[in-house]
């Protein structure tokens, strides 16, 4: 049996998917699939927030309200 993976930042929504092999990640086993997928999305969301959006440099303070969400989490 192949090792299950879920791609980085490709197809969040395709049923299959081609993507270069550096571009995958093993899946947690803790993880279903569905969690698999929606983690690259979320994660991403916070750090374009934050980073290009919101343009955090190291040692300011951001206030995340609300983080009860996936990208909220990440944003933490």
């Amino acid at each position: 049996m192949g090792r299950l993976v879920y791609p980085v930042g490709y197809g969040a929504f395709a049923e299959y998917v081609c993507v270069p092999e550096n571009e995958l990640r093993m899946k947690s086993p803790n993880l279903s699939f569905y969690e698999a997928a929606a983690v690259p999305l979320a994660a991403k969301t916070a750090l374009q927030g934050l980073r290009d959006v919101g343009s955090i440099q190291s040692g300011q303070k951001v206030l995340i309200n609300g983080a009860s969400g996936e990208v909220g989490t990440f944003a933490l």
